[in-house]
């Protein structure tokens, strides 16, 4: 039964033998993607920014702090700048969970450009080299976690086996970062 039902698949359309297949290593594509590397670079600097702010006003709260042990119990200065402790403190709370919103936010944006982008590099490496068939792999990593996770990890491996004359994920890479070293030219 399950014979007959291949066979009457590969009849429908043209023969499983003059397919033109690819893979591509989404994994490896990221992590040489020149752009993505950049992106990371700035999503760095940002969050090294946001982390400096963070730093300079918890100084300011040690220094409140340390002015606060200085003043007299129940004194009216005391009472001041423990109030202003209190707001500054606040103020610090909210601005670090702005900065991790935004930080995030800008992640997801980028990996979300980034994808879309290596998504129509590849629809057009397809359609120009008249591929039938461009399917994603990757590598399970299975030395690390549990036995729940590797099985998860197992579950969702897409290929099994491929030649490597079917892996395209170099050529992938390159013309993406020919596309990125050229645009980073023109600016």
């Amino acid at each position: 039964m399950v014979l007959t039902n291949q066979v009457q698949a590969q009849n429908v359309n043209t023969p499983a033998s003059g397919l033109k297949i690819g893979v591509v290593d989404l994994n490896i594509v990221f992590e040489k993607y020149e752009k993505r590397k950049q992106y990371d670079a700035d999503l760095r600097e940002e969050e090294k920014s946001y982390q400096t702010k963070i730093n300079d006003k918890k100084k300011e709260l040690v220094g409140l702090k340390d002015k606060i042990q200085l003043l007299d119990l129940g004194s009216k200065d005391r009472k001041k700048y423990e109030e202003e402790f209190e707001r500054k403190n606040i103020e610090l709370e909210s601005y670090a969970k702005v900065a991790e919103k935004s930080l995030m936010r800008t992640y997801k944006e980028s990996f979300e450009r980034l994808y879309s982008e290596v998504l129509r590099e590849i629809e057009a490496i397809g359609k120009q080299n008249r591929y039938d068939l461009i399917i994603k792999k990757e590598d399970a990593e299975l030395q690390s976690g549990g036995i729940s996770e590797m099985q998860f990890k197992v579950g969702i491996k897409t290929v099994l086996y491929h030649s490597d004359g079917v892996d395209i994920t170099n050529h992938v890479i390159d013309l993406l970062n020919k596309k990125y070293s050229k645009a980073d030219k023109g600016k």
